[in-house]
Formats: structure tokens, C-alpha cells, sequence
């Protein structure tokens, strides 16, 4: 059941008369200090946030608080998830601290400072940090349980997804030609190429309009390909090139990177009713979907919570097989954009859509994923920030590519959704007239949850264990039995 018990969000003080006795002295009683905050709470008042099971595992602040010192810093903390661990920081200074959710154990602590949140080639979250070297700055790559997983001081090798790139010497988003190498974190060379700057096209002669070249026929697609692209996103032994052009194309790094599947914005497939002329793409994450084992390759993926039909009495139902995929946006500078969900392996189209607004892709092939997804696989729905248009948000299922519903009066247009765990949607509302500024939502339906929420989720693990701020206090709560992750897909990362 979703429905929730209202919490009281106030704790009720009660007050104590002293009498003095007449054989007292005439003294005067000391008084009692005025503005004193009242004692940190020790346990949680009211129900716990929806997904979240009843009791809190542990508090964090106060004299038997199981928290760090780190949380004592005069200008306060800022606490992000990495996998299933809370990464602590300070606001005063650089320090770090990484802590087990689940237990609360001190993983990683240090001084440097913290660059960015990705992924491994898994898909899990790793997250970067560099210190000062010998002349020259040391990048560090740890996961989830402070382990290092790469480090480097070569300002032209950078990590991505599980594998470390090597640019050309003054590599630029304007020249970005040159010979690249990729390779695995322990220093095994994988692949090396050369990325050549293709032909401009030659504008066909007025007459010849009607029999210009078809920019998709296969020779010239062939030939655009082979001038291949930097690498901009990878997942297991699959890595993503960019030429810059509008074409994006799969390579497999575990076969010498043989070509498994090329697509540009002009493919005639991606969109029916839009001109996708100079379009940019921009992965926006990898997905799995589970597929019945009698669909078909290509076809569309079924959602892991649809109803499946009964089998016969003496039938055993066969498991979904798994399914990895890739959504591409893809960007133009003022037309609606366009979505596309590829197969992995072969990039067969399994569904795209144009969204409402324009989503301009930038020129600077950079690695950063499309920001502001959340995605909820309770429900297989995923949401997409809209940069202009009718709406700032849609969410759709991500099976079909149907749009399941979009943010659209004044209030919903305040709230900025954060994450995702067990069908429900958290978000910050900046229009919020009560003082948490959170609200959740139903992920299928964005139906509001119209219990009074008891406290502020800030963080949630990719196992499902939340921070909930009550009444100046840090909780640790557990995710609800059996609940699924927040999140298999977080994305290719930054």
C-alpha cells in the first residue's frame, strides 16, 4: 500500500515548575538561557518517506550520534550517493568521507578535491578526484567502496566509462583530429586509431537537386564512418564515437574496434514527421529492458512491470532475457529534438520520439550525459528535462517511447525531480509553501502523495537507502522489502 500515516512534524516541548521550599535562601534562581536550540532528536517522529521501510537503521548527529566529526564543520555538509555510499564533504574546506549506507562503516577519507560523478563500463558509479603532483595534477577514479580504480597524471588521458582515453597533443573541440588509443585501467593497450576530418560535401548542381545522393545510401555512409570520431560514452566492451558531423557509431573494443552499428540524425527511421537536418546527438544513458523470449529482435522491448498472459496449467513460463540499450537524443538548434532508443549490439531502432521542445546538443563533444534524468525501473519510467517548449519535464515509458505524462501548470513546473525508488518520484519544489520544499510523485501517473511528508530525503543509495533530515537530524533509513534499486541505469556519467 502507498497510503501513509500523517506525521507530526513538530515536536511538543513540555514545560516544569520548580517550587522552592521556605527554608530556602533568598537567592534569586538563575535563569534559564534564552535561544538554546532544544536537544537533537534521537529517533524519527512519524511514518517514514514513502519506499522507505518503518524504522530508521541509525542517526548521525548529537553526542550518540554514529555520524563522522566531518559533520560538525562550521559551514555545514553537502552529502551526495555514490552507489550504495554516502560521499560526505564539507563546506568549509576540501574534506571527503565515504561511508557504507548500510552500516555506516568509514570506506574513504582525504583532502582532495572531488572533479566529478561518472560510471564504470558496468554502469556503476565511480567518481573522480585529483591532488596536486609533481608539477603537474594527479587524477584519481574510486568506486563506491573507496577502492582505486585509476589514476593517472597524463593531462592527455582521461577516464571514460571503464577505459582510459588518450587525446592528441592539443586536442581542442575545434581540432579534434588526431590519433587516439584506448585502454583498460591497468595500462593494456586496446585500440589505437587515427581521426581524420571528413570532405566537406559537395553542393550538388542546381539541375541534379532531385538525384542528389541519398545522405543515408550505404557507400557514402560507409565513407563517413571510416573517418571514425572521439569517444564520447562506453559501456561494457562497447564504446560511442562522435565525428562531430551528426553521426554516431558503435565499436567494439574487444574486437580491435570492429564496427558494430553507425546512425546519423538524417537516418529516415528516427523520426516520420520531423527534419532532422544537422541534428547532434547526445547519449542520454543505457537502459536494460527485459524481452519475452518469443518478441522479436527488433521489435519494441516490454516493461519489466506489464502483465505478462498465463501460462498453461503444464507451460512453465520462460525468464525475460535482458536487453542493453542506448538512448540518443538528438539536437537542433531550434526544432524540436528527437529520441532514439538502439539495441546495443546492433543499433536496431527500438522505438524514437520527438520531444516537445528544442534540446540544442553542444558542439564541444564532451562527455557529459543529458542532465537532470531520472529514471524509475519500478515502472520503467523515465523522466527528461525539457530546455524549452510547452513543458520543462516528460516522463515515458521507457519499453515503448510513449509519454506517460509532462509537468504542465504553475506548481508542477516548480518541481525539479532528483530521484527515483520504488514508484515514487522526489523532487525539490521551489514554489513550496511548507519547509521541507520536497514533494513525491507517482512515477506512472505524477499523482501526488497527499500524505504530509515527516522529513527530507536528501540522498538515496543505488540499493535504496535514503538520508532523511528531521528536526535538524540525519536518519539512515533502509529501503522498503524486496524494493527494487533506485536505479540499474544511471547513465554514462560526466
Amino acid at each position: 500500500m502507498r497510503s501513509r500515516a500523517r506525521g507530526v512534524l513538530a515536536l511538543t516541548a513540555g514545560a516544569c515548575l520548580l517550587v522552592t521550599a521556605a527554608a530556602c535562601t533568598d537567592d534569586p534562581e538563575p535563569e534559564a538561557p534564552t535561544g538554546s536550540p532544544p536537544p537533537l532528536p534521537t529517533t524519527y517522529d512519524g511514518a517514514a518517506p514513502p519506499g522507505l521501510s518503518g524504522k530508521a537503521l541509525r542517526f548521525l548527529h548529537g553526542p550518540e550520534g554514529s555520524g563522522p566529526d566531518l559533520l560538525d564543520d562550521p559551514l555545514g555538509v553537502r552529502i551526495q550517493a555514490v552507489g550504495d555510499s554516502f560521499l560526505i564533504s564539507a563546506n568549509s574546506e576540501e574534506r571527503h568521507l565515504l561511508q557504507d549506507a548500510a552500516d555506516g562503516r568509514t570506506l574513504w577519507e582525504d583532502s582532495q578535491r572531488v572533479e566529478r560523478f561518472t560510471t564504470d563500463d558496468s554502469g556503476d558509479d565511480v567518481f573522480e578526484v585529483s591532488r596536486p603532483g609533481d608539477g603537474t595534477t594527479v587524477t584519481t577514479v574510486l568506486d563506491d567502496a573507496g577502492e582505486q580504480v585509476w589514476s593517472g597524471s597524463d593531462p592527455r588521458e582521461g577516464y571514460l566509462n571503464g577505459w582510459v582515453v588518450r587525446r592528441p597533443a592539443d586536442w581542442t573541440p575545434n581540432e579534434p583530429y588526431g590519433a587516439f588509443a584506448i585502454a583498460r585501467p591497468d595500462g593494456e593497450a586496446v585500440w589505437e586509431y587515427e581521426f581524420t576530418e571528413p570532405e566537406p560535401p559537395a553542393a550538388p548542381e542546381k539541375e541534379d537537386d532531385e538525384e542528389a545522393a541519398d545522405p543515408t545510401d550505404s557507400a557514402e555512409a560507409e565513407e563517413a564512418v571510416a573517418h571514425l570520431g572521439v569517444p564520447v560514452t562506453a559501456r561494457g566492451e562497447v564504446v560511442l564515437l562522435d565525428d562531430g558531423a551528426g553521426r554516431l557509431q558503435a565499436r567494439d573494443l574487444d574486437d580491435d574496434g570492429a564496427l558494430l552499428w553507425s546512425v546519423s540524425g538524417e537516418s529516415p527511421e528516427l523520426a516520420e514527421d520531423t527534419v532532422l537536418s544537422g541534428a547532434r546527438p547526445q547519449v542520454a544513458g543505457f537502459y536494460t529492458l527485459d524481452v519475452p523470449p518469443d518478441a522479436e529482435a527488433t521489435g519494441p522491448a516490454t516493461p519489466s512491470t506489464s502483465a505478462r498472459p498465463s501460462p498453461a496449467p503444464s507451460a512453465s513460463p520462460a525468464p525475460p532475457e535482458e536487453r542493453e540499450t542506448v538512448l540518443v537524443r538528438w539536437g537542433m538548434p531550434e526544432e524540436p529534438s528527437v529520441l532514439s532508443l538502439h539495441d546495443l549490439d546492433d543499433g536496431a531502432l527500438v522505438w524514437s520520439l520527438a520531444e516537445p521542445g528544442a534540446n540544442p546538443v553542444s558542439a564541444s563533444l564532451g562527455t557529459a550525459p543529458v542532465p537532470g534524468t531520472v529514471l524509475d525501473p519500478t515502472t520503467d519510467t523515465l523522466l527528461l528535462p525539457q530546455s524549452s517548449g510547452t513543458t520543462p519535464m516528460i516522463a515515458v515509458d521507457l519499453a515503448t517511447g510513449a509519454v506517460r505524462w509532462q509537468f504542465e501548470d504553475q506548481e508542477e513546473r516548480s518541481i525539479v525531480p532528483r530521484f527515483a525508488l520504488g514508484g515514487y518520484i522526489y523532487g525539490d519544489s521551489r514554489g513550496a509553501e511548507d519547509d521541507s520544499g520536497q514533494v513525491v510523485l507517482e512515477a506512472d501517473d505524477k499523482a501526488a502523495v497527499s500524505d504530509e511528508l515527516t522529513g527530507y530525503v536528501e540522498a538515496i543509495t543505488r540499493d535504496g537507502h535514503a538520508l532523511v533530515v528531521q528536526n535538524r537530524q540525519r536518519f539512515v533509513f533502509a529501503p522498503e522489502p524486496d524494493a527494487p534499486r533506485p536505479s540499474d541505469s544511471p547513465g554514462p556519467g560526466a
